[in-house]
């Protein structure tokens, strides 16, 4: 998923949801994610979160901000779950983000 937020207003937000998990593992996600902004200053935040049986959103289990990144960095996180419980990753990147 790319997110570019050029003509966007500051503080919308862009989400994507993985598949819900269920499986009793722990379960690899990685990824890559770029920031820029257009004055190379604020590109605002990437938050990854976990939801437990569809309870609240929480805090973020992992996230980067206010960072510009020189090209493409790779993230890997391990999200552990147990039986009988289902978890959701959830990434949302804030305005000014690209990716």
């Amino acid at each position: 998923m790319m997110v570019n937020s050029s003509g966007r207003a500051s503080g919308q937000k862009a989400h994507l949801l993985l598949p819900t998990l269920k499986e009793n593992d722990t379960h690899c996600i990685d990824f890559h994610y770029y920031f820029s902004s257009r004055d190379r200053s604020s590109p605002g935040a990437l938050n990854v979160y976990v939801k437990v049986n569809g309870g609240p959103q929480g805090n973020p289990v992992w996230n980067v901000s206010g960072v510009v990144t020189e090209g493409w960095v790779k993230a890997e996180l391990a999200i552990s779950t147990f039986w009988p419980h289902f978890y959701q990753v959830g990434r949302v990147t804030w305005s000014d983000c690209v990716k």
